[in-house]
Order: C-alpha cells, then sequence, then structure tokens
C-alpha cells in the first residue's frame, strides 16, 4: 500500500508539472494512469471485503462514473461533468446508506443539507447580480444543477467527519469535502479567474487527493 500510495503521489507530482508546461496528451495519460489506479484499488478492496449485495457497490458505481469523468473530462468538458453529476449522487446516496446504517436519521444529518443549499443559494445570487464576474453565459443553469450534487456531496462528507469519529468514514468525508473544494476551484478557474494556473493546480492536487482519501477509506 506504501509503494501504491508512492506511486500515485509522484503521478500527481507530474501531472501538475505537465499541466503547468502545457503537455496536454502526456498529462492525459498520466491522469488516465490515476484514474485507473485509484478505480483499481477500489474494485480489489471490494472483491476481498464486501459483497455485492451491500451499499458498497454504491461507492463502486460512483466511482466508476467519476473514472467515466476523469477519461471524458480531457476532450468534451460538458460529458465528463455529466459523468461526474452521476458519480455525485451515488455517492451522495452511498454516504447517506452508511449514516442511516450507524443509527442516524434524516433528522441528525439535515444540517449539511441545509448548508448545501445555503452555498447553492449564494452562488445562485452572485450570477444574478454579478453577472460581469460570473460570467457563465449559457452554462449558468448546467453548473447550477452540477453545483447541487458536488456541495451535496461534500456537505454529506463533513456529516460523515462529525458524525462517525474513530472511523474510516472520516477519511471518506474529508475525501468528499475535497472532492467538492475541487470542482468549486474549477468554476472559478473556468468561469471567474480565468488562466490563473494556482487554482487549476490546487483544483488537481485536492481532487486527486480527494479521491485516494475515498478509496483508502474502504481498505
Amino acid at each position: 500500500m506504501i509503494i501504491f500510495i508512492a506511486i500515485y503521489l509522484i503521478a500527481l507530482c507530474c501531472y501538475l508539472y505537465l499541466r503547468a508546461t502545457g503537455k496536454e496528451k502526456y498529462r492525459a495519460i498520466d491522469k488516465y494512469l490515476m484514474a485507473t489506479m485509484y478505480l483499481g484499488l477500489a474494485i480489489a478492496t471490494f472483491v476481498k471485503k464486501y459483497e455485492f449485495a451491500s451499499y458498497q457497490t454504491m461507492l463502486i458505481v460512483a466511482l466508476v462514473f467519476a473514472w467515466l469523468g476523469d477519461v471524458f473530462l480531457v476532450f468534451d468538458f460538458g460529458r465528463g461533468g455529466d459523468f461526474f453529476l452521476a458519480g455525485n449522487l451515488c455517492f451522495i446516496l452511498y454516504e447517506q446508506m452508511v449514516l442511516v446504517d450507524h443509527g442516524y436519521s434524516f433528522r441528525d444529518f439535515a444540517w449539511a443539507l441545509i448548508a448545501a443549499g445555503i452555498l447553492l443559494a449564494a452562488f445562485i445570487l452572485a450570477c444574478q447580480y454579478k453577472p460581469e464576474t460570473f460570467a457563465l453565459g449559457k452554462m449558468r443553469w448546467p453548473m447550477t444543477l452540477y453545483l447541487s450534487t458536488i456541495i451535496t456531496h461534500g456537505m454529506t462528507g463533513l456529516a460523515l467527519v462529525f458524525l462517525l469519529p474513530g472511523t474510516n468514514y472520516v477519511m471518506m468525508g474529508i475525501g468528499s469535502f475535497l472532492f467538492m473544494i475541487s470542482d468549486l476551484l474549477l468554476t472559478t478557474y473556468k468561469y471567474v479567474l480565468k488562466n490563473k494556473l494556482l487554482l487549476v493546480q490546487l483544483n488537481s492536487v485536492t481532487y486527486f487527493i480527494g479521491m485516494l482519501l475515498i478509496v483508502l477509506s474502504t481498505v
């Protein structure tokens, strides 16, 4: 496992370098490598530790959608976003099933969903009253839909951190929250502060570290 993590982190460092230097072909290969690594580890762990008829299957489905999102995002931003949206919905269902399985009711983690709603409302208002800053154009509502899923995913992950301390699900929750941060950074990079290399670098770090933590939580 140490070797796996070391290779993954080396690949991430290479990815950051390739993104900074604009070597898109090699960056795509590197990205596919990391995505296949996290999915491969997740599937291997699932086969070894879990039954198919369990809610862990939902996590595998979510990770497959995320992998497809990584594959398509390189050359088709819209289609990649569609796969990530589907993955977010599966992540949300999985995290909520985990909370229910540990004895929590909807009321116990409703605060996370309310917080997600507040963040989404803030985004909608910003687009409405600052159109010159949030220049989404025709992507405004598709991005609103997508952000509704990733913010809910991230905030539900935060509920795992607070409600299930001392478990592997804390790692899952932190990974989900980092995933949310990565997409907020990507949205800012594409539509608000364009051509800011630091933003897209931070997007890559938070996303791939987040995905690694999500998968490691099952190991």
